[in-house]
């Protein structure tokens, strides 16, 4: 616990504090008071100096804030004493210094006047140069539309700077809207609007869709054009594109792109909506293309977009007709070639080639098609396995290899008599394998052999040499 001699030390110690406090503050307002005087009696100078050393050692900062204010009085003071004698480097000086709103106006003031004075004097550099001052220095200044719209008229009549006198009115519209000085400067805008407006249509002929759109956008923005003759451009870009996506054959995306052209040149209803009719057709045929590929969703949409241009568009409705028939004829089909599997692999090859032909009727595919024939084969094969081999041997390839061999026996007839041949016609064995037979013919003469032989399989019809005259005599 503390004692009381102890806590009333402490008590006595807070009270002599309180009195430096306000000694000190006394102080300072006296010296306050003393700047004051001094800048009421036009020492502006001797005031400054009392009011520097006072705001950097000052106790209360509520003195400090007064002692600021004081001293930007006393520059701005200084400054319209130097502005009267036209001394502007110190005016300007002065007027920095004094960092106050009210300083800041007026020094925005003397660049406007000087960078007239400078314009009147033929020197636009300089003069420019004061107005950049006033949007770099004080651009809360209610004089920035008249510094922007002189800056406009510098761009374009000194440096032929579009851009730069472009973006300086984007600000002067942006922020002041229908001031005098905006609407003055649209005549200088729309000198160089047209030019704006070609650039747009040369992106658009070069394909830059996106950046003709911004282009015209933008412009589309301000007052300072013929918005019919921006929407038409408009329009002409979005239609341009939607051509363009038609040759990529993207019909979609095109019907999307025509009906915003639309949408912005309401003129062109009558040619895009004649347009739009031949689109169906073009997604018909689309759909058609996909339908033979196999992409059944693909085309069922492309099909049904057709509606929203031509609603119930009866040849979209035959086509869907269509799709749906084609699809339930494949699903029938896949299901009778199961069929033709399961009956097959019970022997029952006859049933199984009728499913297998009636399969492949609903859904031409070629492993259908083959199927049949394989099965085909085995049921004529087993029927009479060398009449079949003999007919696939003698119709190979319409009788090839039996007329080839007859061209060789004529060939033999120039060197040899009839009696001296001897031709053994086509004799036919069975080869090792199921469904398998050898087909021979021999041509014999005195002096010359030809011993021709192949294997078939009755199966696929195939026919294979035994030998190297066989293998020739199929080349």
């Amino acid at each position: 616990m503390n004692s009381p001699g102890k806590m009333l030390f402490t008590r006595y110690k807070i009270i002599l504090l309180l009195l430096i406090v306000i000694i000190l503050s006394g102080c300072e307002i006296n010296r306050l008071r003393s700047a004051e005087e001094l800048y009421q009696k036009n020492l502006y100078a001797a005031a400054i100096v009392e009011l520097d050393d006072l705001i950097a050692n000052a106790e209360n900062r509520a003195i400090a804030t007064r002692a600021e204010i004081v001293r930007s009085n006393c520059y701005s003071a200084l400054a319209e004493a130097a502005v009267e004698k036209k001394n502007w480097p110190l005016a300007i000086r002065f007027f920095k210094l004094a960092n106050s709103d009210s300083a800041n106006l007026r020094l925005a003031e003397i660049y406007r006047d000087l960078a007239m004075e400078a314009e009147k004097e033929g020197n636009r550099i300089v003069s420019k140069s004061y107005l950049d001052a006033i949007i770099r220095e004080v651009p809360e200044s209610p004089l920035i539309p008249e510094v922007l719209y002189r800056r406009i008229g510098y761009f374009l009549d000194v440096k032929a700077d579009n851009e730069s006198a472009w973006n300086d009115y984007m600000r002067l519209f942006d922020n002041y809207p229908n001031s005098p000085y905006e609407i003055l400067a649209r005549n200088y805008v729309m000198r160089f609007i047209p030019g704006k407006l070609k650039y747009a249509e040369v992106l658009t002929e070069q394909g830059y869709y996106a950046d003709a759109l911004k282009e015209l956008f933008e412009i589309s923005k301000y007052p300072v054009v013929d918005m019919n003759q921006v929407n038409k451009l408009i329009s002409d870009v979005y239609e341009k594109q939607a051509e363009e996506l038609l040759s990529q054959q993207d019909y979609i995306e095109a019907d999307r792109l025509f009906r915003i052209a639309m949408q912005y040149y309401p003129q062109k209803k009558e040619s895009i909506i004649h347009r739009l009719e031949s689109i169906t057709n073009l997604f018909i045929q689309k759909g058609n293309s996909l339908l033979e590929a196999g992409d059944f969703q693909g085309a069922l949409v492309h099909y049904r977009k057709t509606f929203e241009i031509i609603p119930d568009y009866p040849p979209a409705l035959e086509a869907i007709d269509r799709l749906f028939t084609i699809q339930e004829n494949i699903r029938k089909a896949a299901d009778l070639y199961k069929q033709g599997e399961q009956l097959e692999a019970t022997g029952k090859l006859n049933e199984a080639l009728q499913a297998y032909n009636s399969a492949y009727a609903l859904d031409p595919k070629p492993e259908y098609k083959q199927k049949a024939n394989l099965v085909q084969n085995m049921i004529e094969a087993n029927k009479n396995p060398a009449a079949f081999a003999r007919k696939i041997i003698t119709e190979y390839k319409g009788g090839l290899l039996t007329n080839r061999i007859q061209n060789q026996k004529k060939e033999l007839l120039k060197r040899y008599k009839e009696y001296e041949i001897q031709d053994s016609g086509w004799k036919l064995m069975l080869s090792t394998g199921q469904y398998k037979y050898e087909a021979r013919y021999d041509l014999l003469t005195p002096n010359e052999t030809y011993l021709y032989v192949w294997q078939i399989n009755l199966r696929d019809r195939s026919i294979i040499p035994l030998n190297k005259l066989s293998e020739a005599l199929m080349q």
